[in-house]
């Protein structure tokens, strides 16, 4: 998952010369064969336009190569979430795989451009989906639009790595010397392998989900995005007692995600965190309404005096209308700079609101107080 932490390592990034690529890819099936064919496009745009900046051939060769190298990557292909996102500079190439459709795009200029990644760093742009079964563990980056699988490769594979190769024993088949009652030893049954089958199984479930637990709590807590838990009755009450997850645990949904197929596991978690989402984005609109209306001046509304505050920290909730720009005064620079990399006002308040640990909210248009477009609940 794309987060703040990969955000300020790309707004701290001042390459002479970013190349910034978007393209749509595609998580299974022939469509993935799309992907290659899409990026060599992009670095041929690049190319011509790197080169009309008067960057030698050499110079760009060496720019463009670490996603060149992408090209006959037959595994890198097979392993995409919804949209990529390359971003290349002096210091090599960084880059994301996130459940969120790009249109193509090539932006080029002194810094990265960043805009199309910001919807998955609102406060309502992005969660996570967790599925548990005795045969499988899945996790998922999820978004409103989409989600697509990534990689666990520390977590337990599956119940019987767990289990491993021991059986149940109970103790009338122990060994003679152990066995209960005359010419043997009386033992209790917790001494064996547990009370019963069912008990032992049970032990081992719990071991199961605790390795889970431990190893998402680890991954995700950073993210601080909400996760989505898919699994019966059973798992997720153990998983809810053994994470660390606190409130980001927004809720189990139980039952067999073996049962269901990606879209409908994207829909049933989606429907759960929606209303948290909403919930969140109307506290904020009644929030900044309620400053507005007592003129507290921590409510503050227009785009240079939020971006200014933005930039300075102040800036706690930021609301965005969907679609809003500010390209009027807020770019400058050369026609590559002014497409992407410089960014308008309403971006640049967006990313330093959340460099400084701010919300971003990306609101209906309609449910914007008053007949603004960006607006801002400042912390002081």
């Amino acid at each position: 998952m794309f987060t703040k932490s990969d955000l300020d390592k790309l707004m701290e990034a001042t390459p002479p010369v970013g190349v910034s690529l978007f393209l749509p890819t595609h998580v299974r099936g022939a469509e993935t064969r799309q992907g290659p064919i899409r990026l060599k496009n992009l670095l041929a745009e690049a190319r011509n336009r790197l080169g009309d900046r008067g960057m030698k051939a050499g110079d760009i060769h060496a720019l463009l190569a670490p996603a060149t190298a992408l090209l006959d990557d037959y595994p890198f292909w097979q392993h995409q979430n919804e949209g990529l996102a390359l971003f290349l500079g002096s210091g090599g190439m960084h880059e994301h795989r996130v459940p969120l459709s790009f249109d193509e795009r090539v932006a080029i200029g002194p810094r990265f451009h960043v805009k199309p990644l910001l919807p998955l760093l609102a406060a309502d742009g992005a969660f996570h989906v967790l599925t548990i079964t005795a045969e499988r563990v899945r996790l998922f980056d999820a978004s409103r639009f989409s989600m697509a699988e990534v990689e666990l490769d520390d977590a337990p594979e599956d119940l019987a790595e767990v289990m491993g190769k021991a059986d149940y024993q109970n103790p009338l088949q122990a060994p003679p010397a152990t066995r209960p009652g005359p010419g043997g030893t009386t033992i209790s049954k917790s001494e064996v392998l547990g009370d019963s089958p069912a008990d032992w199984r049970k032990d081992r479930l719990v071991e199961y989900v605790r390795r889970i637990a431990s190893v998402l709590d680890d991954r995700l807590a950073s993210d601080a995005v909400p996760v989505v838990l898919v699994a019966d009755a059973e798992t997720g009450g153990h998983f809810a007692r053994s994470t660390t997850l606190g409130p980001l645990l927004a809720g189990v949904i139980e039952t067999n995600p073996a049962a269901m197929d990606d879209t409908a596991l994207h829909e049933a978690a989606y429907a759960l965190v929606e209303p948290r989402f909403m919930a969140g984005r109307r506290e904020a609109v009644g929030r900044l309404a309620a400053l507005q209306g007592s003129d507290d001046a921590r409510a503050m509304a227009g785009a240079e005096d939020v971006a200014r505050s933005a930039q300075e920290g102040r800036v706690e909730t930021l609301l965005l209308a969907e679609g809003a720009s500010d390209r009027d005064g807020g770019a400058t620079g050369s026609d590559d700079e002014a497409e992407g990399s410089t960014l308008d006002r309403f971006d640049a308040a967006a990313v330093q609101t959340l460099r400084h640990g701010g919300d971003v909210y990306i609101v209906p248009a309609d449910d914007m107080p008053g007949d603004t477009r960006i607006a801002a609940i400042l912390r002081y």
